[in-house]
């Protein structure tokens, strides 16, 4: 027997939870219970605001800025295309890609020491 999955449907309960846990992954801060009224789509603000609140994001940017300065080092040492620079680029990543949708700019990473060209 076929196993039919059904996409999510925007605005639904199903969807913000599984937004919310694409965004933060399983680290969702607690959450006050008079910020919560059961709806994960009315509470996905109020865990962004904690995550900021925590220095979480900032924590981010700085972590994401060593590992582009360890990527660029890796790069000098052994070569753009070795395979230590492409496991660092590899780790990278994942950084990268919550740094979009934190909304960490160039610019942020820059502020916390990333040694990226103008």
């Amino acid at each position: 027997m076929a196993t039919t999955i059904t996409p999510l449907q925007p605005g639904t309960e199903a969807a913000a939870q599984a937004c919310a846990f694409a965004i933060f992954g399983t680290d969702i801060p607690p959450i006050d219970p008079e910020d919560y009224d059961g709806s994960w789509r009315t509470t996905l603000h109020v865990i962004a605001e904690e995550w900021v609140g925590e220095g979480r994001v900032e924590r981010h940017a700085a972590r994401t800025a060593t590992a582009i300065n360890d990527l660029l080092n890796t790069q000098k040492l052994f070569g753009e295309g070795s395979p230590a620079a492409r496991t660092a680029g590899t780790a990278l990543k994942p950084l990268i890609d919550k740094c979009r949708i934190y909304g960490i700019t160039t610019d942020d990473l820059r502020r916390h020491g990333a040694q990226l060209q103008s």
